[in-house]
């Protein structure tokens, strides 16, 4: 049975000295310090190993005397590792120091350095709180780096899982459904009537009704299920082990009634509803973009009819005129080629003075018969369809076109252009880039590449050479919408990054959470040590603004400094335009 680790208020510190003079020495300065102390002595290596390896005190320091009657101290240094953990404090202690054996210590892994002949009390105190400090900073960022992790895989409000990890399941699905034929079932639900608990309640209030249709749902589903917020008043349900059309319209008509009940707010009962659309695997196909567009089709069904509930039904239309079943990718192939898409430039601003940093360039379709598309729509058809490189190619050649003309009116400012990470793992795609940035005669140092968290993970390799070679070729990297992902400051610290976009979920609550302002702190420092330039997003507010310049993030974006402007308007707009700030 293995035995548990002692967790004490107390410091436990292991002192590996063979002389006994030195060893009591060390013991008395350690216990004048202003911390309480509990020293373990080991006089040789032996029994250093045994009071390791027996692992009933979990050291918070280690003392080590390099130079031991039965071996080098050092040894013992994988086991300390080993057994203890990297946020032991081991700190070096010998008689016979020097700046080379000290940088060689260091090195190792060793925290300080300390030389005998110089040993004093103040001096043991000092490292005794300086190791404190460093224990602390790293569990630090491990809760900032685990709280990121849970955030960027959960909603902010309801803590349901996000559209990124639905996806990524529904994916992972439909390709163990090919291996295994483990079927499942993919549902819609989009509620009825939630726009007008907004306009007649408040955002307050909407927002706990969501919070409670979350709570409903997760408590009606089997663990194995995910429960997501794709967005607004959207869920999505993926259930396991579902052999029959049955049993899934029985699930869904179950949480419709669930979703009926009445809602208790502080104006009153709130009553709405909600319209739930199906689609089985492999039954109604094994594509993830197919049978997300059926369970939106049957769940738009479900809206227009009396029937809440609506399955997948074969003998109908995946065309049907829906906002999801333009979506598909002739609609797509058909827009590229009569030059459909449009693109709105957002200004980048310092948040003190109103200068004009950049501009973001976003991409828009105003389709001939259903109107203006939803970005996430229709990026989202071609992530994972043959047309992205098309759509990349057509988008970096009219970007750069409309940057040539608006060159000498915007100075030094750059222009991102979004990126999909699939795009890093084509082979012409550097040299196409640059070969366009050639022909349009612009410079490379206005032109930045916009890309997720998840394009430095999926290959990182692969990433880190495309990003190198942007790099030497003058074209700068942002990274967009950070902490929505899984990347660790340790990662963006190896690539060259020159923008870091927090991402707006973030600021959005910066004036409700302590975490979000204690992140952009982190990120403050942490971009300011690497010369990175760290942007908001989202700053809707003054309060806002003025919340990040206190925290010493000085770069924004977002809808109260500046809505996405036609490009048509940019050179007007960089004319006539007065201080973005009071």
């Amino acid at each position: 049975m293995e035995t548990a680790l002692i967790r004490d208020p107390e410091i436990h510190a292991l002192l590996i000295e063979d002389d006994d003079v030195d060893r009591e020495r060390l013991v008395r300065m350690l216990r004048r310090t202003a911390h309480s102390i509990r020293v373990q002595e080991a006089p040789s290596k032996s029994e250093a190993l045994t009071e390791l390896h027996e692992k009933k005190v979990l050291f918070s320091f280690v003392f080590l005397d390099f130079q031991l009657e039965d071996g080098d101290g050092r040894d013992l240094l994988p086991d300390i590792w080993e057994s203890i953990g990297p946020d032991c404090v081991v700190v070096a202690v010998t008689g016979n120091g020097s700046d080379t054996s000290a940088a060689e210590a260091i090195k190792l892994g060793i925290h300080e350095y300390l030389s005998k002949l110089d040993l004093t009390s103040d001096r043991v105190a000092q490292t005794i709180d300086e190791g404190l400090k460093w224990r602390q900073m790293r569990e630090d960022v491990r809760r900032t780096e685990e709280t990121l992790r849970h955030r960027s895989l959960h909603d902010p409000l309801t803590d349901l899982h996000n559209r990124h990890v639905f996806l990524d399941r529904l994916d992972h699905n439909c390709m163990q459904v090919r291996r295994d034929h483990h079927p499942f079932a993919v549902l819609m639900i989009d509620l009825d009537r939630f726009k007008e608990v907004n306009d007649q309640f408040g955002h307050a209030a909407g927002d706990r009704l969501l919070i409670d249709v979350a709570g409903r749902l997760r408590a009606n589903v089997r663990e194995v299920d995910t429960v997501a917020r794709l967005g607004g008043d959207e869920f999505a349900i993926l259930l396991e082990d579902v052999h029959s059309a049955d049993a899934a319209l029985m699930l869904g008509r179950k949480l419709v009634g669930l979703l009926e009940r009445p809602y208790a707010g502080d104006q009153g009962v709130m009553r709405i509803g909600a319209s739930v659309g199906v689609a089985l695997c492999p039954v109604h196909g094994t594509d993830p973009s197919l049978l997300l567009r059926r369970a939106d089709n049957a769940m738009y069904r479900a809206k227009r009819g009396i029937e809440k509930v609506q399955i997948h039904d074969h003998l109908g239309s995946d065309n049907d005129n829906q906002p999801d079943s333009i979506l598909l990718l002739g609609e797509i192939e058909q827009a590229l080629e009569t030059r459909q898409f449009t693109w709105f430039w957002q200004p980048k601003v310092h948040l003190r003075d109103g200068r004009l940093l950049g501009f973001e360039a976003l991409a828009r379709w105003p389709h001939p018969v259903h109107g203006m598309i939803p970005p996430d729509r229709f990026i989202g058809a071609l992530e994972q369809s043959p047309l992205l490189p098309r759509f990349t190619a057509v988008s970096i050649d009219c970007v750069l076109a409309q940057l040539a003309e608006v060159a000498p009116l915007i100075g030094d400012a750059t222009v991102s252009i979004n990126i999909s990470a699939r795009m890093l793992e084509s082979p012409p795609f550097v040299d196409d880039l640059l070969a366009a940035v050639k022909r349009h005669g612009v410079a490379p140092a206005r032109v930045m590449l916009e890309l997720t968290e998840t394009a430095l993970l999926g290959n990182p390799v692969q990433a880190a050479r495309v990003v190198e070679r942007l790099a030497e070729a003058g074209i700068a990297l942002a990274i967009d919408d950070f902490g929505a992902g899984f990347t660790s400051f340790s990662t963006l610290r190896d690539f060259r990054v020159k923008e870091i976009k927090i991402d707006k979920s973030y600021i959005l609550t910066l004036g409700d959470s302590r975490f979000d302002r204690s992140l952009v702190r982190s990120l403050v420092v942490f971009c300011d040590s690497l010369d990175i330039n760290l942007l908001a997003e989202g700053v809707e507010t003054e309060t806002c603004r003025q919340t990040l310049i206190e925290l010493g993030c000085n770069h924004g974006q977002g809808f109260g400094l500046c809505r996405p402007l036609p490009f048509e308007a940019v050179p007007g707009w960089v004319r006539d335009r007065g201080p973005l700030t009071p």
